[in-house]
């Protein structure tokens, strides 16, 4: 069976089995975005400037009984406070207001229920992302849009604008060059690119749609009304599509929340080089894949098999079931060896360097 066993059996009965490992791919990236979450609420940095306030005014809270923080902390120019109580607040809502859209859409799919699935898809794609890409490019600009009038500044974003932002918080990242912001709006927005999401998502929200050839409603039809529930091409659309946007999420969610609280080095550079060396495994050839070559050659003194002590090479065949599920099969003996790459990482300090490091070293540097 082609399948990962990152979630039960039953759920893939419906999927075709050649999206199997990408479904369970996309709810792995789905669970990792949520413990991200979890991990920055259960931090309290998002409450971090009210409290402060609260502690300030004890003993004279009835004076401060109506006080607004936002309004009080930009009357007395408090710039970092005011700014960070906004992005945080605004970062961790976006963030789960978006799982829950991911969660019921992958499940929806689970079922063929693809009309709901892609309806439930549109918002995390075309507006949550987005609004995070937002955040992390030009929060400046995004908090004096969001402070007043916002049903017009934050909305009927160009083509070139929403572009320009994809592109700024690109450059944040850690891998910069695995993305592309054409290529992002090609598959999120485009209404003429043959494989875009934004066709189906229309006609998956409305019954009746004409703008341009790849939405109009055919003759004697309502759209996704009379097609047959067993038709699969939908799935390769969804799988050829969501686990880019989704590592995509992934980098951008944890770089956002990175300023907000940073991150442990470990924990952030595990989850990047896990997401993206399971992508390379399931759509990469194995001459392409980066991460497991880098990691065979970092790791060669430690990845050893538990049982006959043979050495263990990453390889396209064993490298999702390493990064996801944290086990290979040795090619010598055939036993299964647990591989604990979070412990690894950290016996071979091997980090991840992000824009906020660099950045610091480029000042330290001028100041020297």
């Amino acid at each position: 069976m082609s399948t990962i066993g990152y979630i039960e059996f039953d759920r893939l009965a419906n999927i075709p089995q050649r999206h199997w490992k990408t479904h369970e791919f996309c709810f792995f990236l789905h669970d990792q975005l949520l413990h991200m979450l979890v991990q920055y609420e259960q931090s309290g940095a998002h409450n971090s400037v009210l409290e402060a306030f609260r502690d300030a005014v004890k003993g004279h809270e009835e004076k401060f009984e109506d006080v607004n923080i936002l309004d009080f902390l930009k009357q007395h120019a408090l710039v970092k406070p005011y700014e960070h109580h906004i992005l945080s607040h605004v970062s961790l809502g976006i963030m789960s207001d978006m799982l829950n859209f991911l969660y019921e859409a992958l499940t929806a799919f689970e079922k063929r229920k693809f009309s709901v699935g892609f309806s439930l898809l549109r918002k995390p794609l075309k507006e949550h992302l987005f609004f995070l890409c937002w955040l992390l490019a030009d929060s400046s600009d995004f908090i004096t849009r969001f402070e007043s009038n916002n049903h017009e500044t934050l909305n009927h974003v160009s083509k070139d604008r929403k572009i320009q932002i994809f592109s700024d918080a690109i450059q944040k990242l850690a891998t910069p060059s695995l993305f592309s912001a054409d290529l992002v709006w090609n598959r999120v927005y485009s209404k003429n690119h043959a494989n875009s999401f934004e066709p189906v998502f229309q006609k998956a929200t409305h019954l009746v749609t004409s703008m341009g050839d790849l939405l109009k409603t055919e003759d004697y039809s309502l759209n996704f009304i009379f097609e047959h529930p067993y038709n699969d091409y939908h799935f390769d659309r969804l799988y050829s599509n969501l686990p880019y946007l989704l590592i995509l999420a992934i980098q951008i969610g944890l770089e956002a929340f990175n300023r907000i609280h940073e991150a442990n080095k470990l924990t952030y550079s595990h989850l990047v080089i896990t997401t993206m060396g399971c992508y390379e495994a399931l759509f990469m050839d194995g001459r392409s894949q980066k991460v497991a070559k880098m990691l065979n050659s970092t790791l060669k003194e430690l990845l050893n098999c538990v049982h006959c002590k043979a050495k263990i090479r990453i390889t396209k065949k064993n490298a999702i079931g390493l990064f996801l599920q944290e086990h290979a099969v040795c090619s010598k003996c055939g036993l299964l060896s647990p591989v604990p790459l979070y412990w690894l990482f950290g016996l071979a300090n091997l980090n991840v360097v992000h824009v906020g490091d660099e950045e610091d070293r480029t000042k330290e540097g001028q100041k020297s």
